[in-house]
């Protein structure tokens, strides 16, 4: 093994990768759209903690805003954002997504 070897991972190490993401999700039922609030979460957002928030309980304006603000980060940090419901979405760095797990997990939440 050299010092440009690549470090291959075994199926416990990607299984265990998988765990502590889905361990890290945040779920939230939005009822407000103060600034502190959103800013928390989205500084969990850019720590690579993916967010799946139901904006249920917003009225439109609300709703727009933090969709919008949320939008920026994503767009910053070159994640995605993912039509999970019809009122909930989630926001997670790209590479969350990479491997086609995550969408498994909410296949399997969803229903």
């Amino acid at each position: 093994m050299g010092l440009f070897s690549k470090n291959k991972k075994n199926k416990t190490d990607v299984v265990l990768e998988k765990v502590s993401t889905y361990e890290k999700i945040i779920f939230e039922s939005l009822s407000s759209d103060d600034d502190k609030y959103l800013t928390k979460l989205a500084d969990k957002l850019m720590d690579g903690q993916p967010l799946i928030l139901n904006f249920d309980k917003l009225d439109i304006d609300q709703a727009n805003k933090v969709i919008a603000f949320l939008s920026g980060i994503v767009y910053a940090v070159k994640g995605e954002i993912l039509n999970v419901q019809e009122k909930v979405f989630m926001f997670a760095l790209g590479d969350v997504y990479q491997d086609g797990s995550m969408d498994d997990f909410l296949k399997e939440i969803v229903e």
